[in-house]
């Protein structure tokens, strides 16, 4: 590891993109320094160490087996694959010992409550993550990132709600939107305050996150924090198609995200609402001040990279405290490697304690801790409180 410290890229700039290659990694190692403050309208970026041996063979592996069978899929996306058999299968996974978790029942979803070992019950009286899973709004549920979000309970001290939200090809991104919104709700019933809830996500789960929270906010609502995991921020393909890192990525290719984009607009369709097809919901597009604070942690080696950036220069722009951290030669949600990716550990243990901070100094500016040897701090602001008195919103079994 190297010593020097650089910043990498003041994204407010003009032009500043057009600075960076491909992968963060070919120009800086080591990690560099961000401070960022409310209103400030730049970002800069955070650029972690070098993947370890571990970090390099995760990547290998989803480069020799996903990106092939996403390839595959690609060319044949309207098959009826067995879509729910990948959370499925996940159920073989043994949680880990001495979590607990519980089966939340919403209008037209489950949800699961998860806590991990000796963190306290969600009672409403201290903080919770609400949190949407990836998968590109196809696969993938509260089996498939158990690990992962037990992991994170573990480091934000922290209940997390992880939604089974409606997925494509039967439903659309906005019956999503509307299932994470009952799961928001749920936890408003329980005694949460907007100001002790961050939405959490990985992949589309980052799509999702952004997006509840401008509709959120539309409501009044601010929520503590969002926290985002090599997120999915834009529809639109034709700028992760020409991005440099469609060669580098160990999952997508060009094709995968043209017939991503189908999928959704065909699912659009289907769904009428007032009579009229679903518009498709470009959360980049709704960015306003009042967002709340950000951060964002993304591979040096994905295409979503150009999601990261683009959504990090947005939110700085509108005065929204954004934070990006890129971790070099990484795979895509490098995190739910925690078991075997150090960086993955580490990845979680910063987000942990970003979200600590978020929700525990309402009054004071937070701060982002690294975990390593040469890593420095950033600043982000809280949120006001705006708390429903407790209730039960909907029928739920188990008790977490």
């Amino acid at each position: 590891m190297q010593n020097a410290q650089r910043t990498l890229t003041e994204l407010s700039r003009p032009g500043g993109l057009a600075a960076v290659g491909a992968d963060v990694a070919a120009a800086h190692r080591g990690t560099s320094i961000m401070v960022d403050e409310r209103g400030s309208g730049m970002v800069r970026e955070v650029v972690e160490d070098d993947p370890s041996v571990a970090g390099r063979l995760a990547w290998l592996s989803a480069r020799l087996t996903i990106r092939p069978a996403l390839a595959v899929g690609s060319h044949l996306a309207n098959a009826p694959w067995p879509w729910g058999l990948i959370d499925f299968a996940a159920r073989a996974v043994m949680p880990a010992p001495g979590s607990v978790r519980a089966t939340v029942r919403l209008p037209h979803c489950t949800a699961r409550l998860v806590r991990a070992t000796g963190v306290l019950p969600a009672d409403g009286t201290r903080r919770v993550v609400l949190y949407m899973h990836g998968g590109g709004f196809l696969t993938c549920g509260a089996n498939t990132h158990d690990r992962l979000v037990t992991t994170l309970s573990t480091y934000a001290d922290s209940p997390v709600l992880v939604m089974n939200y409606r997925m494509l090809p039967r439903h659309s991104i906005g019956e999503a939107i509307d299932d994470c919104y009952d799961g928001y709700r749920w936890l408003r019933g329980r005694g949460y305050g907007p100001d002790q809830i961050v939405v959490a996500g990985d992949s589309a789960g980052g799509y999702l996150s952004l997006a509840l929270a401008e509709r959120l906010l539309n409501e009044g609502e601010q929520l503590a924090a969002i926290v985002c995991m090599s997120p999915l921020m834009q529809i639109a393909k034709a700028s992760k198609q020409a991005h440099p890192n469609i060669r580098s990525d160990a999952m997508f290719s060009a094709k995968a995200f043209d017939a991503f984009v189908d999928l959704i607009a065909k699912a659009a369709q289907r769904h009428i609402m007032d009579g009229r097809p679903e518009e498709i919901y470009e959360p980049l597009d709704h960015i306003e001040a009042g967002l709340p604070p950000t951060l964002i942690h993304v591979s040096g080696s994905e295409v979503l990279l150009h999601d990261a950036r683009l959504a990090a220069r947005r939110l700085a722009a509108a005065g929204v405290a954004v934070q990006l951290r890129v971790w070099p030669g990484q795979m895509h949600v490098f995190q739910i490697a925690a078991l075997m990716v150090p960086e993955a550990d580490r990845s979680l243990r910063q987000i942990g304690n970003y979200i600590r901070e978020a929700t525990d100094r309402k009054a004071t500016p937070p701060v982002v801790q690294g975990y390593h040897r040469g890593s420095r701090r950033g600043v982000i602001a809280g949120a006001a409180s705006n708390r429903l008195p407790p209730s039960t919103i909907h029928r739920r079994t188990g008790a977490c």
